[in-house]
């Protein structure tokens, strides 16, 4: 009997060692109960998710980052075999196409604030399609970087994105951190493409509305982080 149980033991070792992995590598969800959760959580057909840029999306009026990734911003541009691509247009579009061709339902919950890598406490929302991470997505396909620290799995994913050069990871970039406090790339002309519309409201080019709303070209801004510090607000939509 005794040996029994030391073989019981023995078997259930590594299948706890594996569900330890198993669970560090999954994205970190916002603490708190269920019911808060339910309340926080976020859902829209793909067509009606407007992209502000590939890290950015308002559903039903909320504005959220996506939780755990830094996309380049809308204007950045990157360097690839000596020619410079409009890399953050490219993510903003990526992102656009995973929801215009979303085949099911797109579901936002609170994403895990303390780990986010954001200075302010704008809301952040991990977002999927069916069983597809969009935020891993992102990472895989070469058109986020990880935020350090949020996810062991969005890190593994951009190491192979890396690896094969993908994306972002198959050239030269300023990481959009740096590029928001106005770092650029030798050469670099890179765009500002979010605007004031009056009413401490802003929109960003990707809205249909832009040129209808935009009340001054001359204050361009460059990122959506930048609008919020001058305490604007993404414009609603009306219904």
């Amino acid at each position: 009997m005794n040996r029994f149980f030391r073989l019981i033991i023995l078997l259930a070792i590594p299948v706890a060692c594996a569900l330890a992995v198993y669970l560090q590598d999954k994205p970190v969800h916002a603490a708190g109960d269920n019911q808060q959760s339910d309340q926080m959580a976020l859902k829209a057909e793909g067509r009606d998710v407007l992209v502000i840029d590939g890290d950015t999306i308002m559903i039903d009026g909320v504005v959220a980052d996506i939780a755990g990734i830094d996309a380049p911003e809308l204007g950045q541009q990157c360097l690839h075999n000596g020619s410079f691509w409009d890399c953050g247009m490219s993510s903003a579009m990526q992102l656009r196409k995973y929801f215009a061709m979303a085949p099911f339902t797109v579901r936002c919950w609170p994403g895990d604030q303390e780990h986010s890598g954001k200075d302010d406490d704008f809301p952040i929302v991990e977002c999927g399609i069916g069983e597809r991470d969009v935020a891993a997505a992102m990472v895989s396909d070469g058109e986020a970087l990880p935020i350090e620290g949020y996810s062991h799995r969005y890190d593994g994913l951009s190491e192979e994105a890396d690896n094969a050069g993908i994306g972002i990871q198959g050239g030269d970039m300023i990481p959009p951190s740096e590029w928001r406090s106005g770092k650029r790339l030798d050469g670099e002309r890179g765009r500002c493409l979010f605007a004031p519309v009056g009413n401490e409201h802003y929109v960003g080019t990707l809205d249909p509305r832009y040129e209808n709303l935009i009340a001054d070209k001359a204050k361009l801004l460059c990122s959506d982080e930048q609008a919020r510090k001058q305490n604007l607000s993404y414009a609603p939509i009306e219904k």
